[in-house]
């Protein structure tokens, strides 16, 4: 990596595309980023519905990302003020940076993750990955820690560690792509794009990631506040956790409407309508809470740790 480690890529600065997205804010104005995953479904339909804007009795602003470290790297930026984003990316900033540079808001999503593999790939189970080429949307997401630790387990050695299993980072839709063309084997990832290569890619669901968990609970969408935004707006930020747990009861008990709601907001953020079929396909992998499921972020962050991609912390960090 000519010289960058690990960390150096997941934290790096974002450059001019952060620098430009640091765009002068009306006065009182929130800024909110979030991913363009299934899994921020509640936050993504509150946020476009405006009920959230109306909880908080403040206008939003609003922004997607591709990726949770970028959310992590826009908060730092002072970009954004609140990002939803993996637990991975937040431990690890809070791990870096220290307590009191972000603040856990809220829960958001358990589960909607999954391990998938081509067919032509000979994948039958994970006796089976010696030699094949897996993907992670980048390194140092929850998929990506989720995937690494996987393999460890199991007594595999990443080929960037002398090993002979390779885990490329791609964008998801490079490797829906690449996994089509049978360049790739298989890929850990987020809904709707697990389900996605599952229609589009004909890849079956080698693990869904909810079995690998005590109780099958697992954050993988995390409310957060930048620690400085949070310390001086403390109402405001418990105004929040009452919208998003608000908006987390309205998704479970009407999922039918929250789901073409999350379609239609995933439409305008990606350029692309996604089937209603496969969000349909997708929904039942996806367990939308507002508890953050500190026990499991804790693992996370030993996970995280364990592989190399972040120094030692814990959830406590994150409440003060």
């Amino acid at each position: 990596m000519d010289g960058l480690t690990r960390r150096d890529v997941l934290v790096g600065a974002a450059g001019a595309a952060l620098l430009a997205a640091c765009r002068s804010r009306g006065r009182g104005t929130i800024r909110v980023g979030f991913m363009t995953n299934l899994t921020h479904g509640p936050a993504i339909v509150g946020l476009a519905s405006g009920r959230i804007a109306g909880a908080l009795g403040a206008p939003v602003e609003t922004r997607s990302f591709r990726a949770g470290p970028r959310v992590l790297e826009a908060l730092l930026g002072d970009a954004i003020d609140v990002g939803v984003a993996g637990p991975s990316a937040i431990v690890y900033t809070n791990a870096r940076h220290g307590a009191g540079t972000l603040r856990l808001v809220s829960g958001c999503c358990s589960g909607g993750a999954s391990f998938l593999v081509t067919k032509e790939s000979g994948i039958r189970g994970w006796e089976d990955l010696r030699g094949k080429t897996l993907a992670t949307t980048q390194i140092g997401t929850t998929q990506d820690i989720s995937l690494r630790q996987f393999l460890r387990q199991r007594g595999y050695v990443t080929a960037d560690h002398g090993g002979d299993v390779t885990v490329a980072a791609l964008d998801a839709a490079t490797i829906l792509t690449e996994m089509r063309r049978g360049k790739l084997d298989g890929a850990w990832m987020a809904e709707p794009w697990a389900t996605r290569l599952e229609h589009d890619a004909g890849a079956v669901r080698l693990v869904d990631e909810r079995d690998l968990w005590p109780g099958r609970r697992f954050p993988t969408a995390l409310v957060v506040a930048r620690g400085d935004f949070a310390r001086a707006h403390e109402p405001l930020v418990a105004q929040l956790r009452t919208a998003i747990a608000d908006e987390v009861r309205r998704a479970t008990s009407a999922p039918d409407d929250t789901r073409a709601a999350v379609g239609d907001e995933l439409s305008r953020a990606l350029g692309k309508r996604l089937p209603d079929a496969l969000l349909a396909a997708a929904w039942p992998f996806v367990d939308f809470t507002s508890d953050p499921l500190v026990s499991a972020l804790d693992v996370i962050a030993r996970d995280a740790t364990a592989l190399g991609l972040a120094p030692p912390s814990t959830h406590a960090t994150l409440l003060g």
